[in-house]
């Protein structure tokens, strides 16, 4: 039996062309395969529908890389304003309606790379007509385009047009400022790359294993089978909405890589779920299931061929394709599986009481016991088979485990498992008040002020409560001293204060900033990626991580350089005496030394 479902779902896969990435490819894979398309819940549409539809209308331009869902969102918002109506075919670039509540035409422009160069030439004057809304009842547009190509489009076909210079600043400037909006054009602007799509991941999940498409599995052999079909065992994994779950953990992955300018795009995302869902790695085979190989693999007990917790990670393709990949190369960078301890290992290989660890019916000890066996009795034989193998159970261990990012199970936890080791309190970080653990919220602000001391001065120092900002190469008497030139700074302070910003957006990093009396703006502040965190505590913790030391050493210097600057530079405004002190790093605690007394002891 053969689901049609299913070779409409691998269309998301990755393939060599890359076509997937375009929201027509799939629609024709859908038509062709005679099943729905994927509908993933979304209000972004309705936002700017119900500007289009408003008694003032405004362009909309829809920016962002491929596969960010541009053209779904167009073709969406087309629904909206024509009741239903509209219907956009593949092989149009641009399509008017006239919108039912308020009388407006309206022009999509489905990609304006696709418009043909003489038709651009017409076209960048009607738009930037728009944006300025000089004439009464003017056209407005929703355009969809790349940033880059926005740009250069409208220098090449409005050089003489002095309105061209003044959007090409403007809209700069609101993506340079994260803007969705200005006084000086009457438009609008979504940057669907610059936000996280972590919470659009429990959407696409629910619309891949809820699709009705499922129900024509009905009456499948493999379905009652005492080892069933591996694309129905990993919906249901992929289903499971818990803290511990493949969604879960995948769903705090994403986050991370945002906050750290890795973004990956709705599409990328619907690469990884359809490859977890549909992988297959066996040599010498496609990398993805079809309802015939996958009754084969369930028929000679094959699982480890189709493990999501694997092929997530793309292992069911060559390392040239999954180097192509975005989401693969993402999230590589995590390490997963690579990064381990002893307890872990000793769990996996010889389990008992003392290392109780999660299990999995298809994809746990019923792959690895044998495995494990054959190397505990010979190493030297059992050695080859057993590194790809453990590799893959640790993989599972990160989706399975629980995750307390303090505490006597901190040994446990699954953050371990990757290069992140305090991932999960950094998640916890991003979480608004309210909703996030208040007690690990005060511990990672200790840690990060003891990092960044320990960091900057050099020494191992426990100071936690306040933060050391020194001179820069302070050297006094021909001895390296570092100089203080204002008090220590401090989360709660009578002139400088430190503040821990949540992130403004889905997406960003959260920011150390730098406040002071009447003045709104900080006066600097540090954006707190979740690699220059995990240096941070790392430090904190007594560690000095080699691998990512020197590039996070530097942004903090940076960061030094900018605030040592700018309270210097505010103290002189209020004709604040300056006084020079030294930092005696010679305790635990960090201490200031007057200049004078500093003299006699030289």
């Amino acid at each position: 039996m053969n689901n049609p479902l299913i070779e409409f779902l691998a269309a998301y896969g990755p393939v060599a062309n890359g076509q997937n990435m375009y929201d027509e490819f799939v629609l024709k894979a859908a038509k062709e395969a005679s099943v729905e398309p994927l509908s993933i819940e979304e209000d972004r549409s309705q936002a700017i529908a119900g500007i289009l539809m408003s008694d003032n209308p405004r362009t909309v331009i829809l920016t962002g890389t491929a596969g960010d869902g541009k053209t779904y969102t167009a073709r969406k918002v087309l629904d909206l304003v024509s009741d239903g109506t509209a219907a956009w075919a593949n092989e149009e670039s641009e399509l008017s309606v006239v919108c039912s509540k308020n009388g407006q035409t309206i022009t999509f422009i489905k990609d304006l790379s696709e418009v043909r160069v003489g038709d651009k030439k017409k076209l960048v004057p009607r738009i930037l007509e728009s944006l300025f809304g000089i004439e009464e009842n003017h056209e407005i547009f929703v355009l969809c385009v790349n940033d880059g190509h926005l740009l250069k489009t409208w220098r090449e076909n409005a050089a003489d047009d002095p309105r061209a210079d003044m959007s090409i600043e403007a809209i700069q400037g609101m993506l340079r400022d994260d803007l969705t909006e200005i006084s000086d054009l009457k438009m609008n602007l979504f940057n669907m790359s610059r936000t996280s799509h972590a919470s659009t991941l429990d959407r696409i999940i629910d619309a891949i294993t809820t699709h009705p498409g499922w129900e024509q599995c009905a009456g499948c052999p493999a379905l009652t089978a005492d080892q069933p079909c591996p694309i129905r065992v990993n919906r249901d994994i992929l289903a499971l909405n818990k803290t511990e779950s493949v969604r879960a953990r995948l769903r705090s992955l994403i986050e991370i890589a945002a906050a750290d300018d890795a973004h990956l795009s709705i599409r990328q995302i619907m690469i990884l779920v359809v490859n977890a869902l549909l992988g297959d790695r066996k040599p010498g085979t496609p990398p993805l299931l079809d309802c015939s190989r996958a009754v084969l693999r369930a028929g000679n007990n094959e699982y480890a061929e189709t493990n999501p917790y694997s092929n997530l990670f793309g292992e069911n393709h060559p390392p040239k394709r999954r180097q192509n990949v975005p989401a693969f190369q993402i999230l590589a960078r995590f390490s997963i599986g690579g990064e381990t301890n002893n307890y872990f290992d000793d769990a996996l290989i010889q389990p008992d009481a003392d290392h109780p660890m999660p299990q999995q019916d298809r994809y746990g000890a019923a792959i690895f016991e044998s495995i494990s066996a054959i190397y505990c009795e010979d190493p030297a034989s059992g050695i080859a088979a057993l590194r790809p193998a453990i590799r893959d159970q640790r993989r599972r261990l990160f989706f399975m485990l629980t995750d307390e990012p303090n505490g006597e199970s901190r040994q446990t936890s699954p953050w371990l498992l990757t290069a992140y080791h305090w991932g999960g309190l950094y998640i916890n970080l991003l979480r608004p008040q309210g909703t996030r653990d208040e007690a690990q919220y005060k511990s990672a602000k200790r840690e990060i002020v003891k990092g960044m001391n320990r960091a900057l001065t050099g020494a191992l120092t426990e100071t936690h409560d306040a933060l050391w900002l020194s001179q820069p190469s302070g050297v006094y008497l021909g001895s390296e001293k570092p100089l203080l030139a204002f008090d220590p700074i401090r989360w709660r302070g009578s002139l400088y204060w430190l503040v821990l910003q949540d992130p403004q957006k889905p997406g960003r990093p959260l920011r150390l900033e730098i406040h002071t009396r009447n003045q709104d703006e900080p006066l600097s502040y540090l954006d707190l990626t979740p690699t220059l965190f995990e240096y941070l505590v790392r430090v904190a913790q007594g560690a000095l991580p080699t691998s990512f030391t020197n590039q996070c050493y530097q942004d903090l210097r940076n960061f030094q350089i900018r605030s040592v600057g700018a309270i210097t530079q505010a103290e002189h405004a209020a004709d604040a005496p300056i006084i020079l002190k030294a930092v005696d790093t010679s305790g635990e605690q960090l201490s200031a030394t007057p200049i004078d007394l500093l003299e006699e002891t030289l």
